[in-house]
């Protein structure tokens, strides 16, 4: 009989929720408790200083985030603490929220409901969408599924596996930091610097590894080879220092060219990606999904270190 590890134990009731029934309500939703401390500080943000006050923002709710996973993991290994352990664990990664939402948009695609997918993209990628065409919108799709396997899936367990739940819940909070003030552009340009920083930091390890997940998973659908050319000559072309990693492998895998108008272009020499690609863009990363977590299971053990 194979006795599972406490907190691998986590992991797995943490990937059932995910699984069977997604995330939790709005108000039992630990992220959005995270975004409304984040609001009650953005709020009362100073005219001067901001850069010292976003620093001061980001080492607070980060040290928050640690102080409630430390006395979540104090609690004990009893079935109760299991359950609790596992509610909050789940909402640092997603991956039935990632694959559905994309495939829903590739129904739309197909159904001709362009209008509809531009609106709906306003959630999903951070550019203006009311003129993308049908390659561009599956081109924003296939790019937020590529950038969302690292810091929704592989970077929340990667620290999970390193630190155990204080790990997965910093790291969390640090990248909501970043998807609410991380911009370089005001009001937020100084107040979010620390936040965006931090992010880039805390995301660098796992953008490189990602590479790795995607080139195995590409062995069963896609080009393994292209995914590690086009990775190496491409994931410098974006913006973010950490994002190109995982969407120019992904574009290598599946052999198509993944632009955001006016700021990359990954991929160049392959063709435009159809609705279908977005569907094989979520079997590479659901697949990439499996494999980190089949080795957490492989090692055999969370280590906690607080």
């Amino acid at each position: 009989m194979i006795v599972l590890d406490f907190w691998l134990q986590v992991l797995f009731l943490a990937i059932l929720l995910d699984i069977i029934i997604g995330e939790p309500p709005v108000f039992l939703h630990p992220v959005i408790w995270m975004g409304n401390l984040i609001k009650f500080f953005v709020s009362r943000a100073p005219k001067r200083h901001r850069k010292a006050y976003g620093l001061f923002m980001a080492a607070f709710c980060a040290g928050t985030a640690l102080l409630a996973a430390m006395a979540i993991t104090s609690f004990g290994e009893g079935p109760i603490n299991l359950i609790i352990a596992a509610f909050f664990l789940k909402p640092t990664f997603s991956i039935r929220m990632l694959t559905v939402s994309a495939l829903r948009i590739r129904k739309d695609l197909e159904d001709g409901n362009i209008e509809k997918v531009r609106s709906d993209l306003k959630t999903f990628v951070g550019r203006d969408t009311s003129k993308l065409t049908e390659s561009q919108s599956a081109s924003a799709v296939i790019e937020s599924l590529a950038e969302s396997f690292v810091d929704g899936i592989l970077a929340p367990l990667f620290y999970f596996l390193l630190f155990g739940l204080p790990g997965s819940l910093v790291y969390r909070m640090i990248n909501t930091l970043d998807s609410m003030v991380g911009y370089r552009k005001e009001p937020y340009k100084d107040l979010g610097y620390a936040s965006a920083k931090l992010d880039d930091i805390a995301n660098w390890a796992p953008a490189r590894l990602s590479l790795l997940f995607i080139f195995m998973a590409s062995i069963f659908f896609g080009k393994p080879r292209e995914t590690i050319r086009t990775c190496i000559s491409d994931h410098g072309k974006t913006a973010s220092p950490n994002s190109g990693w995982s969407m120019s492998a992904v574009a290598g895998a599946l052999g198509v060219k993944l632009e955001k108008v006016g700021f990359h272009v990954l991929g160049e020499k392959y063709g435009e990606p159809q609705s279908f690609h977005i569907s094989r863009a979520a079997g590479v990363v659901g697949f990439s999904s499996f494999l980190v977590i089949a080795g957490i299971f492989l090692i055999g053990k969370v280590p906690i270190i607080f």
